[in-house]
């Protein structure tokens, strides 16, 4: 006889005793006729591919492990309630890629896991049933392929160093087909994984079925290999039978078996199946280092404050170069800094876990193991004994943890704390994730895939000026005299507008390039302040924006519910530099004073003005068309919907009408360096890309270009018609006409859009003529047809618009908005919920604190709008 071990962190344990050479019988899953009385002792945390002890020291040298990917696959017969022990378990056998199966999950309810990328594929028209791979945020991933007809799959490719795996988790219940034919294999780094409820000899089974015969045949066309072995540990135990087998299956191609081991662990949460551990050896998991960032709490700011004094007071500023003067002013505050501000990374998440869950988790693994060893009712009882106290356990140190969560958080001082346990409680944010783009098949990752978006924003950014338009305008810019600059474009900036400036200044944003913060800002003493406005004054005054105030680091960020593997799906964020966004605030507040003081920016313009809101447009508008209703007349609107406005802004053209509007002098020179060389890198998971120029649009990321952006439309509307109103927030543009006569109103509607289209070539603006849609306010119950067009371009035509956040119907009975809001005051009513419920409820001066600060922010604003 020979004794079978296997290995783990607490060291080899006896599994099974069998004869060499015997294959011991095995169990149906379903039929008790075929069960045997093999049986097995464990109390290990994981069991696995055998090792057999043949009684000879091993002489060899002891090699250095390799390197190994984890891949976990498991049916867990429902995620949501197991949530707490898959984190534990990921997290303690480090894994890196986990298949799950019959996660029974409802499409469009959230399923995080902190530290993995989610893939998933939920059931329709069936409950139940549903499979998910989790991938760790440090791997590049992507979803291929789902299936949901018959068996159930979804294949994923994972990029770890110069390596691709595509692997299948598959899923197929008893009464369905396997549909085996529909998945594409390919002849190398192909792993398939999964629950697929059938029988064989070679894996563990006394008799084979219609299924595994199926099974084994598309095994040999498609030269796979099974990774079990028919006398590994059996994976499933039926409550029903109590008999144990293995429907969970592994295969792969034979580079992938080389290398790979296998081991069945002990039960998981609750379910009837155990997880499975795959450890395939000799390919390299890099765990991203993360940046160090400046530990604020422990800051010796007076330490700070005298540091920066001492190396700023000897700057000579007069008559120097403005971008060295720069240089040497960032290098002396972030020394300043590194010398008084710690630095550190976060520590690594673990998830939550205490001793008392670790307890009865360990007695339901007990009362599984008892179960399967010793077959009968009076165990399977105590098993669901041991499977409910551990549920009612974990319940009860859930609601102690969030106790004592919500009562150490001090939201009176730090409302961001508020909305983190927001986030998390909703579970929203994917921060970590890697970026894995797809172009033709091939995966771009890290510093490829920088330049992949890089190339699309310079793109974007290209904007094409026709030669007639560029010389016409320059030649403008070039003869246009300067009008005497009004005072608050040309007095030095003074030490008051500075410090008020940096007043308003949030905390906790991110630096740009020079990696100066809003935290430094704030805490400068009278000798760096005044070295700094010295900087400031000399860029006013030589009208020089310094280049390192005009490059910038953009980072991708997913939009919801959008494809992550496409460049488009992203939107971008630029990280500027904090000293030029001071300076911005002080020149963009001189700038609005004097658009407003003049009366230069049109009333229906409502965007980034003081005092104006989106409810400004919004009940403009509604009241219109009532008050058109009430004259029994119609209201024929146009929604105008400009293709990326702000990333294509003709600088030259808006330099033009600057000067139109009386903007000169050193705030109209200082704006014109601003906004040209601009240059940008992408960084995508520690990984910069090449820098690009950004050749027209207003810069993002900035204070000053939203101002900017309002000038640029200012000549549209006084174009319109007669008869024609409209509504401006930002470039979000609406016109409409209310006549008695819906014929009367398209004509007029009709000629402002011909107005709009030559505006827009004139000024180089693209007008998305698929978004703009137009809609006819009326009472009638007649169907009225309207025909409008851009160009040639026929108008779409629709019953309903929803215009900044709120849904406008034909009739106005606002039925679709009140439906809208109510869903979305719902979902966030169950955040307030989890604050503030009986059972998990934070103590009294949380609640009040928290819940009013999200009803404030959140809900009503929802309700408002409705």
């Amino acid at each position: 006889m020979t004794l079978e071990i296997t290995t783990n962190r607490y060291g080899a344990r006896p599994v099974r005793t069998h004869q060499a050479g015997a294959v011991p019988g095995s169990l149906s899953r379903r039929n008790p006729s075929n069960a045997t009385g093999g049986t097995f002792v464990s109390s290990c945390g994981v069991r696995g591919r055998t090792r057999r002890a043949t009684g000879r020291k091993n002489t060899k040298p002891k090699l250095k492990e390799q390197p190994v990917i984890n891949i976990m696959h498991w049916n867990a017969e429902g995620a949501s309630n197991k949530r707490d022990e898959l984190q534990h378990f990921l997290h303690e056998n480090n894994i890196n890629i986990c298949c799950i199966q019959e996660t029974h999950l409802q499409e469009g309810k959230p399923f995080k896991v902190r530290g993995y990328q989610v893939f998933r594929s939920d059931r329709k028209e069936r409950k139940k049933g549903g499979v998910m791979t989790l991938v760790r945020n440090n791997i590049n991933a992507r979803e291929i392929k789902t299936y949901m007809e018959e068996a159930e799959y979804l294949e994923s490719k994972v990029t770890i160093g110069q390596s691709s795996y595509n692997i299948v988790n598959f899923y197929c219940p008893n009464d369905k087909k396997l549909s085996l034919d529909t998945i594409q294999t390919s002849d190398s780094n192909f792993l398939m994984v999964g629950d697929f409820n059938s029988q064989s000899h070679s894996w563990g089974y006394t008799t084979i079925d219609k299924r595994g015969e199926t099974i084994e045949d598309w095994q040999d066309e498609h030269h796979l290999i099974l990774v079990n072995d028919p006398t590994d540990t059996p994976t499933f135990y039926s409550r029903r039978w109590h008999t144990t087998t293995t429907p969970d299956l592994a295969f792969c191609t034979d580079d992938i078996h080389q290398n790979i081991s296998r081991k069945v662990c002990d039960q998981l949460g609750g379910s009837d199946h155990r997880p499975v551990i795959l450890s395939i050896r000799g390919t390299k998991t890099t765990i991203d280092a993360q940046l160090p960032r400046w530990n604020y709490k422990k800051a010796n700011w007076g330490k700070f404050e005298t540091r920066a004094n001492e190396l700023t007071k000897d700057i000579v500023i007069e008559g120097k170069n403005i971008d060295n003067v720069v240089k040497i002013f960032n290098t002396s505050i972030v020394r300043a800094a590194k010398e008084s501000i710690p630095r550190g990374v976060r520590k690594d998440y673990k998830p939550y876990w205490s001793n008392q869950i670790q307890e009865t988790h360990d007695a339901l693994t007990r009362a599984r193991e008892e179960a399967e060893s010793n077959p009968s009712q009076e165990n399977n009882i105590k098993l669901q004994q041991s499977k409910a106290k551990h549920l009612k356990t974990k319940l009860e140190c859930q609601r102690r943890g969030w106790r004592e969560k919500t009562s150490s958080l001090n939201m009176e001082k730090d409302t961001t704390k508020l909305w983190n346990l927001k986030k998390a409680l909703n579970d929203e944010g994917s921060k970590g994730q890697k970026i894995t783009l797809e172009d033709e098949g091939k995966t771009i990752t890290g510093k490829a895939a920088a330049n992949t978006f890089a190339k699309g924003y310079e793109e974007v950014s290209n904007t094409n000026i026709p030669t007639s338009h560029k010389k016409e305008i320059r030649t403008e810019i070039r003869e246009r005299k300067e009008t005497p600059a009004h005072d608050i474009m040309q007095t030095d900036i003074t030490m008051s507008e500075m410090k008020q400036s940096i007043r308003k200044l949030k905390k906790k944003k991110s630096p740009g390039p020079d990696n100066i913060t809003n935290e430094m800002l704030q805490h400068l003493g009278n000798s760096s302040l005044n070295t700094l406005l010295d900087i400031f004054n000399l860029s006013w005054r030589q009208g020089q924006v310094p280049q390192c105030w005009k490059d910038a680091i953009m980072m991708p960020i997913l939009k919801k519910g959008k494809n992550k593997s496409k460049a488009s799906s992203y939107r971008p964020i630029s990280l500027t530099s904090s000293c030029c966004k001071l300076l911005e605030r002080i020149i963009n507040k001189r700038m609005h004073m004097y658009l407003e003081s003049e009366n230069i920016i049109g009333n229906e313009q409502a965007g980034f003005r003081q005092y104006k809101s989106t409810e400004d447009q919004t009940t403009h508008l509604s009241q219109v068309v009532e008050d058109a209703f009430q004259s029994k007349k119609v209201t024929l609107a146009v929604f105008v919907d400009l293709q990326r406005a702000f990333d294509k802004v003709w600088k030259d053209g808006l330099l033009a009408k600057m000067l139109r509007y009386g903007i000169s002098g050193r705030m109209y020179k200082w704006t014109k360096s601003y906004l040209y060389n601009r240059r940008a890198r992408v960084l995508v998971d520690g990984q910069c890309g090449q820098k690009v120029l950004l050749k027209q649009g207003v810069p993002q990321g900035g204070v000053l270009p939203p101002t900017l952006f309002i000038l640029f439309m200012n000549d549209l509307v006084p174009e319109l018609p007669k008869g024609v109103q409209s509504a401006l927030y930002a470039d979000d543009l609406v016109l409409w006409c209310s006549e008695e006569y819906a014929s009367t109103a398209k004509y007029r509607i009709q000629t402002a859009l011909d107005i709009i289209v030559t505006w827009a070539k004139q000024w180089c603006v693209t007008i998305n003529r698929e978004k703009t849609t137009g809609t006819l306010f009326t009472l009638s119950p007649k169907t009225q047809s309207v025909k409008l067009s851009l160009d040639d371009t026929p108008l779409k035509m629709e019953d309903q618009q929803t215009y900044l956040g709120v849904t406008f119907d034909k009739r106005m009975t606002w039925k679709q908005h009140i439906t809208s809001a109510e869903a979305k005051a719902r979902r966030k009513l169950n955040i307030m919920r989890k604050l503030a419920g009986t059972k998990w409820g934070a103590n009294e001066k949380i609640l009040n604190l928290s819940t009013k600060e999200m009803y404030d922010h959140t809900l009503n604003t929802d309700l408002a709008l409705g």
